[in-house]
Order: C-alpha cells, then sequence, then structure tokens
C-alpha cells in the first residue's frame, strides 16, 4: 500500500490537523516509511514463538521472599553529610 498525497490528506482531515502542501511531502515520506516496516514486521517467521502474555505471571516463575534485617544505618550514613539522626536529610522541594 502506498501512501499518496490525497491520502495525507485525507488522514489530516479526520485527524483534524492542518498542514501544508509542503508538509505534506515529508509526511507522505514517513508514513510510507511506516507502512514499509509493517510490510518487513508481517515477513517475521514467528512459527514455535509463544504469545506474549503481558502481565500474567506464574507463581512458580517468582522468586521467595525472604526477609532481611539491616542493623547498619551508621554504615549506610557514614557516606552523607545531611542527616538528621538515622535519616537522610534532602532540600525541601514543595512549599
Amino acid at each position: 500500500m502506498e501512501i499518496d498525497t490525497e491520502t495525507v490528506f485525507k488522514i489530516a482531515r479526520l485527524s483534524r490537523i492542518r498542514i501544508d502542501e509542503d508538509e505534506s511531502d515529508d509526511i507522505q515520506k514517513d508514513l510510507n516509511r511506516i507502512v514499509e516496516f509493517v510490510k518487513k514486521l508481517g515477513e517475521i517467521d514467528i512459527d514455535g514463538i509463544d504469545e506474549f502474555n503481558f502481565g500474567k505471571t506464574n507463581i512458580e516463575d517468582m522468586r521467595k521472599d525472604s526477609v532481611t534485617i539491616y542493623n547498619n544505618t551508621n554504615e549506610i550514613l557514614k557516606n552523607t553529610r545531611n542527616k538528621n539522626q538515622d535519616f537522610f536529610t534532602v532540600p525541601k522541594i514543595v512549599e
């Protein structure tokens, strides 16, 4: 599918975007590159590749949580000048 100038202006009208003739040439080139890229994606062999299920995690795949207590506050805070008792202090950013 080749994107022509008429199609560019139709897309612009549907998108409620005002474009000039000068801009239409650049947009046409960009849209044609996108169409070519999508065509190349269609050529990729995806046989044997499982579907990607974003957000679905099996409990078996997750690591076990373990509680670790760190009592080395002095070690952590030794490299800062800005501390108050056992906490870092930072500049106030909200008034």
